[in-house]
């Protein structure tokens, strides 16, 4: 298990802001499922920063493709966090994201006149 584990509960639903590190990933499986991969960088306090890996399926998915997302977007998610396993048997926390937004008052700015 890794030490996100301590910060970031099973289970646990939670409520990230944090800014996107890199380019969300999207993925179609054969099925028809989609997923997107996110990885967020969340400050926690005490000048302490954390990536924390999110999975956006199926209609947060679309969404996230619609909005064309980028590193550095700054973006508010809500899910719940479960426990991923690689193929080497290793497992972490991932975030399931519920709901999603990077248009927020916060990112708003005045356009010129």
């Amino acid at each position: 298990m890794s030490e996100q584990h301590d910060i970031l509960p099973l289970g646990s639903q939670v409520w990230i802001s944090g800014t996107l590190l890199k380019e969300p990933k999207h993925v179609r499986f054969g099925d028809g499922n989609e997923v997107t991969y996110l990885t967020v960088t969340c400050d926690i306090g005490g000048n302490q920063l954390i990536s924390v890996p999110c999975n956006a399926r199926g209609t947060v998915s679309r969404y996230c493709q619609a909005q064309q997302y980028t590193r550095g977007d700054l973006l508010w998610i809500r899910g719940f966090v479960r426990e991923k396993q690689n193929n080497a048997g290793h497992s972490s926390a991932v975030v399931n994201v519920e709901a999603m937004t990077g248009e927020t008052s916060e990112t708003w700015q005045e356009s010129e006149l």
